[in-house]
């Protein structure tokens, strides 16, 4: 096999210059960016090197049907299927070769260097939208090409700052300036067990006197669920079938401390949930905390939080974080709404355990992939 070693500014100009030597049965073995040029040591400039091989004599395949040889370079109508019956598969190797060049393609895309891009995808792998993790990257370099020392390690902790930046303006803490605190959000995030774990931590440990109230009559197994969890803990819970009898139990518990509502998880989507929702009480008559899964989509999370926003959202509650190792969607949502407070995050079933209170440092430790 002949082997040569290429280099030029973009890969369109490397791959020319191996068709001109090889023709198109030319096989990447290698591809990577480097920095060439340059005074003293300055004004390098970035390159695409190519190692390229040619085999002059291939091992022909013993059957007699001719098989059609294998693309080794990425084109532009590479996107179109061969329907060719001799069309075959390409090699585990091959696969890992188109890899590599489609991720070289993002990095001259967004002229990442190699350091940036291995972070952007990192970030990208943490479900943080493109753009943000694109500000995130680029403004943490600007302090990390002067930097001696390993560039990686050093780009990591000025992103990480970056996000630390970000969450400042994070309020944490779950906290309410109204008796009445409902919980609102999606089908299937857990309202009904936060709401559980909620009442225990407040009855125990802050020695309040709390009431339930469940407007989730859609689901019988919710009702019997919360009845349940108010059985143990010796509080009340009422069941309101109506706008009327909300507001009537409202009136009746008022010598407690706090009420906890449970309301219906109903499709966000229906424009008229979310209306009728906000007509069961005055918003200035209550505290609504907005209850969502760290297992949901990223836009789907923000799509969500702006339907219940009409509503007034206070704060949010994040469940099912044992449930996922992605957490950019806090970073995302707190890009587009900076004024957001989580009251708590749960991570299990446990009632009253699996909650906990966030903090920033925490939160960074998530969003950035870092153990707790």
């Amino acid at each position: 096999m002949k082997i040569k070693k290429y280099k030029a500014p973009s890969m369109p100009e490397v791959m020319k210059q191996v068709r001109k030597d090889f023709g198109t049965d030319a096989v990447i073995l290698q591809s990577r960016q480097v920095k060439s040029g340059g005074v003293l040591g300055f004004f390098k400039k970035n390159y695409i090197e190519v190692v390229a091989g040619y085999d002059p004599d291939p091992v022909k395949p013993a059957h007699k049907t001719a098989v059609k040889k294998e693309e080794t370079v990425l084109k532009k109508e590479s996107n179109q299927e061969d329907t060719g019956s001799t069309s075959i598969s390409r090699s585990k190797e091959m696969e890992e070769v188109y890899k590599l060049l489609e991720a070289q393609n993002r990095q001259l895309k967004f002229k990442l260097t190699p350091e940036e891009q291995r972070i952007y995808d990192n970030l990208i792998g943490q479900e943080v939208l493109p753009d943000i993790a694109l500000h995130l990257v680029t403004e943490g370099n600007k302090d990390a090409g002067s930097s001696e020392g390993d560039l990686i390690m050093t780009l990591q902790y000025n992103v990480d700052k970056q996000i630390e930046r970000h969450l400042e303006g994070l309020q944490t803490g779950f906290t309410h300036q109204q008796k009445v605190i409902q919980f609102v959000g999606p089908t299937g995030v857990g309202k009904t067990t936060t709401i559980a774990k909620i009442a225990a931590q407040m009855q125990l440990t802050e020695k309040k006197n709390v009431a339930l109230i469940t407007l989730d009559t859609y689901r019988i197994a919710a009702v019997e669920q919360l009845k349940t969890y108010a059985k143990i803990l010796h509080i009340p819970v009422e069941v309101a079938y109506t706008k009327k009898e909300y507001r009537e139990y409202i009136e009746q518990l008022q010598d407690y401390d706090v009420i906890l509502v449970d309301t219906a998880g109903r499709n966000y989507r229906d424009e008229m949930y979310v209306k009728d929702l906000a007509d069961w009480i005055n918003p200035d008559e209550v505290t609504n905390y907005l209850v969502l899964s760290m297992t949901s989509k990223p836009k789907d999370f923000l799509d969500i939080y702006g339907k219940f926003a009409a509503i007034g959202v206070d704060g949010l509650i994040l469940t099912k974080l044992d449930e996922t190792e992605q957490y950019g969607n806090i970073l995302n949502v707190l890009s587009h709404y900076p004024d957001i407070r989580i009251g708590y995050m749960t991570n299990g079933q446990d009632v009253p355990e699996d909650m906990m209170h966030p903090t920033l440092d925490q939160l960074r430790q998530l969003i950035t992939g870092g153990k707790q």
